[in-house]
């Protein structure tokens, strides 16, 4: 062949085949930039794909190929096909991303040489899994970390029971919280995103032993309908999170958090984390989760505690009498009282001091007395066999109770003058509340902020409170917790015959009991620090006692208090007496009555009586 055949060969092939293969070039490009701003892609890579400001929620390094990968999608993808292309194990670290790849740009499969990842394949096997639980841990207020409750997911396979739940494994997503982190230090690396945080499975029975039994919470169980593919993407991703640190927010890029985004994995378009740009409470997330249809059946578990105080209901005041004296006492099965009863009587009884001795080395160890009395107890049931059923009702879910920020406005009277009040509360349920869906004597309520207006046109902060929390433990002969509170604002207080806005904290530890159905009689011991410079010391400390009571009807609740502070080397003394009516008008809606009496004595008053009335409405959201 000469030169000139070669020529004309060469130009031959340049315009029949150059064209197509640029064609083809562009085409790809085309579509790797479409992809890069897919919201699957966007979802795998953890960006808000709502927003302007691109940048990733995933703060270690080592989840992108590329340097600027956490704030451009398109430059990732492009590492991500490139390392596909060069280094095959990537599909094993990464395999989400190869599949969402492979199934975009069928031209990669003859350029990535398929790899057998045993590691990963061993994981799936392991967790078998056919379907997939959203599981919500209800509210624990003597745990910090737990105030708001706690959302996880759970992973059952084939034709899993719903209370044989020992094979299925849960998600959990959490802060790493060194030893020796509590009280102010823990509060406030947990704010500023001080912890890290990252994801671990462990078998579901460790969490039902963790939250059911160990801190007596409820578990509310919300089966999602997500088909096989959904589900195995989502794990896929899960995979590519092992061992990747998250920066952990209490209030938004927390545990609900980091599952929503798990969830707009496994169907992209429903951008369930981008509805919480401020902060994501649990109980929140979970109604989200509900709008999306991603809810198929729901289920409840009740705590040991819920379940032995059911028991101990349907007891007679003798028969938990002899509960009591059964738990303390073995010798109790041989007295009269108790041996006269019927075998079904005997048993529910013997059955109530076995929970009960259970309950109590949950949290107290296994003394070798308790760890007897506990054996004989079986013993003895096991001597009568028989299945005691203890129905409980399923209460009201907690995502539908009320919504947990409000804003309310109120119009009443302050002394002389008329006044209308703005009240916003960023979250979450205070005392008098619609109770539906929350428990009796909680109150945890974080971001309030009042504005009053008065009718001279003067306009002032009445409060701005940080935090409020008011736990309402009640006590009889088989439990004995205690009830407590806590207080940090900013405030209007009567001061030397004027209202000055100061700060206090406050806090308090009482007891609390439920003589009558759904009432709480109250008691506090409580200590106050003022800083005031109307008082004698700028900074000051008080003592207090506050008395009180607390009832509940089904639609609406009333609560009658009064509280007493002595000023240390001030000589002031104040003293206020409360009554607030609430009235349930839906379940984001109510109408609270207010009635206030206050006396402020001291070395530069005359005694100072006033009074406040107000009535407001509610909105919850």
């Amino acid at each position: 062949m000469n030169c000139k055949s070669l020529l004309c060969s060469f130009i031959c092939i340049y315009f029949f085949y150059s064209p197509i293969s640029l064609s083809a070039g562009v085409q790809e490009t085309v579509k790797i930039k479409q992809l890069a701003r897919s919201d699957k892609w966007l979802a795998l890579l953890h960006f808000n794909s709502q927003s302007d400001n691109q940048q990733s929620y995933v703060d270690d390094t080592d989840f992108f190929l590329e340097k600027d990968g956490a704030i451009d999608p398109l430059k990732e993808l492009v590492a991500t096909i490139s390392a596909l292309k060069s280094d095959s194990s990537v599909q094993c670290k990464f395999p989400a991303r190869t599949s969402f790849i492979l199934d975009n740009i069928s031209s990669l499969h003859s350029k990535v040489k398929p790899l057998t990842c045993s590691k990963y394949i061993d994981w799936r096997s392991q967790l078998n899994t056919s379907s997939v639980v959203l599981v919500f841990a209800a509210t624990q207020l003597n745990s910090p970390s737990s105030m708001y409750g706690h959302t996880f997911l759970r992973f059952d396979p084939d034709n899993i029971k719903q209370n044989s739940t020992y094979l299925s494994y849960a998600l959990n997503f959490g802060a790493t919280v060194p030893d020796g982190d509590d009280g102010f230090l823990y509060a406030a690396r947990g704010l500023t995103g001080g912890y890290p945080g990252n994801f671990a499975a462990n078998p579901y029975f460790e969490k039902i032993k963790e939250y059911n039994k160990l801190e007596n919470r409820d578990l509310w169980e919300y089966k999602l309908n997500l088909n096989v593919d959904e589900i195995d993407l989502m794990l896929a991703h899960i995979w590519e999170l092992q061992g990747i640190n998250f920066d952990y927010y209490f209030f938004d890029e927390n545990c609900s958090f980091r599952l929503l985004e798990l969830l707009d994995v496994a169907r992209p378009g429903l951008f369930l984390a981008n509805q919480f740009p401020v902060t994501a409470m649990p109980l929140d997330t979970v109604r989200v989760v509900e709008e999306a249809n991603l809810i198929d059946h729901i289920h409840y578990r009740p705590s040991i505690l819920t379940e032995l105080e059911a028991q101990l209901d349907l007891l007679s005041p003798q028969q938990r009498d002899l509960v009591y004296q059964l738990a303390q006492d073995i010798e109790v099965l041989n007295k009269t009282v108790f041996t006269s009863l019927a075998i079904e009587q005997q048993q529910i009884i013997v059955d109530s001091a076995y929970r009960y001795l259970r309950y109590q080395n949950t949290f107290n160890g296994r003394p070798k007395a308790v760890t007897r009395r506990s054996f004989l107890l079986l013993k003895r049931l096991n001597q009568h066999p028989r299945k005691l059923s203890v129905t409980i009702d399923r209460p009201i879910r907690p995502d539908n109770g009320h919504k947990t920020t409000m804003l309310g406005v109120s119009t009443g009277r302050n002394v002389e003058d008329n006044f209308v009040e703005f009240n916003f509360r960023g979250s979450y349920h205070d005392l008098l509340d619609p109770i539906g869906g929350y428990y009796q004597g909680m109150s945890l309520n974080m971001l309030n902020v009042m504005l009053r207006a008065y009718d001279d046109g003067d306009i002032k902060l009445e409060k701005f409170e940080l935090l409020d929390i008011v736990s309402l433990s009640s006590r009889n002969r088989f439990f004995s917790p205690w009830s407590w509170k806590a207080n940090v604002s900013l405030e209007q207080q009567w001061t030397v015959d004027k209202e000055i806005l100061i700060t206090q904290g406050t806090a308090g530890r009482g007891l609390s009991f439920n003589f009558l159905d759904n009432s709480h009689f109250f008691t506090f011991a409580t200590a106050r620090i003022e800083v005031n410079h109307k008082l004698v010391d700028k900074i000051a400390l008080a003592p207090g006692l506050q008395l009180g009571l607390l009832h509940y009807w089904s639609k609406a609740s009333l609560m009658i208090d009064v509280e007493h502070y002595q000023f240390l080397f001030d000589q002031t003394m104040r003293s206020q007496f409360n009554i607030q009516q609430s009235f349930e008008l839906g379940t984001n809606h109510s109408l609270r009555l207010s009635a206030q009496f206050h006396r402020v004595k001291g070395k530069k008053y005359n005694p100072d009586y006033f009074d406040e009335f107000s009535l407001e409405y509610r909105h919850y959201f």
